[in-house]
Parts: structure tokens; sequence; C-alpha cells
């Protein structure tokens, strides 16, 4: 597969047009408050994001789940929201509705539905933009319903990395230590996770590998726990992280997606808090 190729100064770009969309009210984004929790040594933050209410959820029925045809926004998107081409396959968008600054999507330019597993163009796609970006970035993709996804059309999102001095603690991921071995014991996390840490050099099949051997635990789990298809990939440039899933949240508010299953919960308003706790994790997830 050739090189992708990307703007030197994407970050600096993305940053200027994201300013510019939120100042034109095309983007909803407001800065947020946090604070920091722990239930059972398993610590995580929550970020008070009222004006997410106004994004629209995509009903886990809706036939645009399935065939990308109704309401979707990522056929032929707003070209002022494009920052780039991302290999034949893929496109980087602004993202609309947005917790961090910046906050970007890595979509498939082609419907393809949430449901289906990331496969090497989505992979190539996703570590060259991580590559590219001057700061440290992390990217979920939340797969299946249950997972948190709020559309049908496969997306990743992207935002920087947290500053974990800031929280207090850093995301358990990062605790784990093998490229090679599979690392689902990290102390303190109530739900079943696998982690592999990636090495210095990385090409599409090294993520595929560890994509394939990740996926594999997480079938695997759902087997052994009565079944499921759902679950969050969570990619940062040192490691890759796969959660099962079971439930995207309550019926009626505190969803979660991947971000919040590694310690970053995003809350519309403050009656969610009681809610979550480590048992609350342990719904959402696969109890360990």
């Amino acid at each position: 597969m050739a090189p992708i190729e990307l703007p030197a100064d994407l970050e600096v770009l993305v940053i200027s047009k994201f300013d510019d969309r939120v100042a034109q009210g095309k983007a909803i984004y407001e800065p947020s408050t946090t604070e920091t929790l722990e239930d059972g040594g398993f610590k995580y933050e929550f970020r008070l994001v009222p004006h997410l209410l106004k994004k629209p959820i995509t009903p886990a029925n809706a036939p645009e789940r399935k065939t990308g045809e109704g309401r979707n926004p990522f056929v032929n998107p707003d070209p002022d929201e494009v920052m780039a081409d991302v290999g034949p396959s893929h496109l980087l968008l602004l993202n609309k509705f947005c917790v961090y600054r910046p906050s970007l999507l890595l979509i498939t330019r082609e419907f393809v539905p949430q449901t289906d597993r990331l496969d090497g163009s989505d992979l190539s796609a996703a570590w060259a933009t991580l590559s590219h970006l001057e700061h440290k970035y992390i990217l979920i993709y939340n797969c299946g319903y249950e997972s948190g996804s709020s559309q049908g059309h496969k997306h990743m999102q992207l935002w920087q990395y947290p500053d974990e001095q800031r929280m207090g603690f850093e995301l358990f991921p990062n605790k784990a230590r093998s490229t090679t071995d599979v690392t689902s014991d990290i102390a303190n996390v109530p739900f079943q996770h696998f982690v592999l840490r990636l090495p210095s050099k990385v090409d599409e099949a090294t993520l595929v590998q560890a994509y394939d051997k990740l996926f594999n635990k997480v079938q695997q789990c759902h087997a052994e726990n009565g079944g499921g298809v759902a679950y969050n990939v969570i990619l940062v440039k040192n490691w890759m992280c796969l959660i099962p899933r079971r439930r995207c949240g309550l019926d009626k508010g505190a969803g979660a997606n991947a971000a919040a299953m590694v310690g970053l919960v995003w809350i519309v308003k403050e009656t969610e808090k009681s809610v979550w706790s480590a048992d609350f994790y342990r719904y959402l997830g696969i109890p360990r």
C-alpha cells in the first residue's frame, strides 16, 4: 500500500479551521469543567458538556445503520468540514458536536456499517492521522450500538491525549507492558479489557496483527459471557486497547462510548454523576 500523504502542518490547519467554525456557530463546542472521582481503585474524570444534548443519536434499529440511506451526515459531507483525504478510502473531518478542541472524525468515503470491524485500510488511515498531528492524540472506534456509537456510518474520533497530570491519573491501558502478550489484568479495572503495547516501528501489518489478536480475545470473552458483538477500540501511538461491551448506558442518559471506558466520562447534567461507579462500569462492559 502506498504511503498516505497528509499536510505537514495538518494540526495548525485543523485548529485554525475548528476555531473559525466554532466562531461561526457551525461547530458546537464550549469549554467544560471537570472533576476526578474514584471507586474501587478505578479513577475516572467527569466532564460536564451540556451542549451534547444537541447531538443526534441514530436509533439502534434505524435502517441507515445498515444501509447508510436516509439521514446520514457522513454521506456527501460539507466541504467546509473536510480537512484532508486520508488515503483512497477515508476522509478527515472536523466534528460538529465537540467535547475537546479540536475534535476530528475519520470516516470511510463510502458507507460501511459501524458494526464492521476495523480493517487494514482503517488502521492505516488512523495511524497516518495520528502520526501527522504534532501533539499526541487519542483515537476511538465504537463498534456497534451497544458500544456507544451515535451514527451507523463507520467513523473514528480523535482529539488530543488528555493531560494525565492535571487529571491525577493515567489512562489504564498505558500500564500494559507487552507488545506480544495481551494484557487483561490491569489492577482495579472492573471490566474485561485487552491491551497490547505497540513497537517503536509500526506498519499496517503490525496494526492488523495487534488488532486481530485483541479482537479474538473480545470474541472469546463475549462467547463465554452469553454472547454479544459490541466493543470499543482505543488507539494511541503507544498502545491499542479493545473493550467488549454489553450496554451503551441507561435508557434515560448516562451513555458511554470508548472514552468513558478508559475514564473520560462525558455528562450532560450533574445528576448523571450519581449513576457512575465501578458497578456501573461492570454493567456497561463485562465484569472481571
